[in-house]
């Protein structure tokens, strides 16, 4: 997939409207920097000892800060510039999926799902005790999996689809993530990371459930007051790596 010259632009002022945000909550942007760098390094090649000392001799052991240019594009130094399919796909990719509008995506989800599980727990009184979850399907509305009678699959399901910013952010996850997916992949149409995976608009509710993201990624107290975030990013990342891994097929693996 050849990104379009205007996706970076775009990308780069919604991250910048989102980390305006996030410095509004009195977040610590060192904090933030520091967790986001773990996530891309988990998510990256490792560099071996020659790639290393070839950027040090080539950036005399300094690190290119790369911008956006007016036009969408990355303003790039001519020495990368062969490698700009390449590195818009990483840079934009990781944007999508692992650092910016999916894990913000799961945050606004988690913002709604507390208040709706207490009203469910108490319409469902043994729902702790009972194996289900939810996803959303095709049409963008939110279903009810796993171990539940008809009744109450329909109580949860009502109770999910009726909270708007709920449904409205569970579609923002699923558009940004299967996005994401194809970046990574480019014109190449392989990836060494979640872009591997065969998650698609048909079977991605067989492969994402929110329900067991929201119970392996809650952020502690202590890290909800230092991030701002409900959803842990590096638990988040974690437990997608493993939803993906269980339950989808690596058909784009290189």
């Amino acid at each position: 997939m050849k990104i379009n010259s205007g996706v970076g632009a775009l990308i780069n002022a919604r991250n910048t409207a989102i980390d305006k945000t996030l410095q509004n909550t009195s977040q610590s942007p060192e904090k933030i920097t520091e967790q986001d760098q773990q996530i891309i390094l988990k998510n990256s090649t490792p560099i071996n000892s020659e790639a290393e000392a070839l950027r040090g001799k080539s950036d005399n052991g300094k690190l290119v800060t790369l911008i956006y240019t007016r036009s969408g594009r990355l303003d790039l130094p001519k020495r990368y510039e062969e490698h700009r399919e390449l590195l818009e796909r990483v840079i934009n990719s990781a944007s999508k999926l692992y650092l910016h509008d999916t894990p913000a995506a799961a945050d606004r989800m988690a913002e709604q799902y507390e208040s709706i599980l207490a009203s469910l727990r108490e319409e469902i009184p043994q729902l702790d005790h009972l194996s289900w979850g939810f996803s959303i399907d095709t049409s963008g509305k939110l279903i009810a999996t796993g171990h539940l009678n008809q009744t109450q699959k329909e109580i949860v399901e009502e109770a999910l689809n009726s909270n708007e910013k709920l449904v409205n952010a569970a579609q923002d996850f699923k558009y940004h993530f299967l996005e994401g997916l194809q970046i990574e992949r480019g014109s190449v149409g392989t990836s060494q990371y979640w872009g591997k995976y065969d998650v698609n608009e048909e079977n991605f509710a067989d492969i994402i459930d929110f329900k067991e993201m929201f119970e392996q990624s809650w952020s502690s107290a202590e890290q909800i007051e230092s991030y701002g975030y409900l959803i842990n990013k590096w638990e988040w990342t974690a437990n997608i790596a493993d939803q993906l891994q269980a339950r989808a097929e690596p058909k784009f693996a290189k």
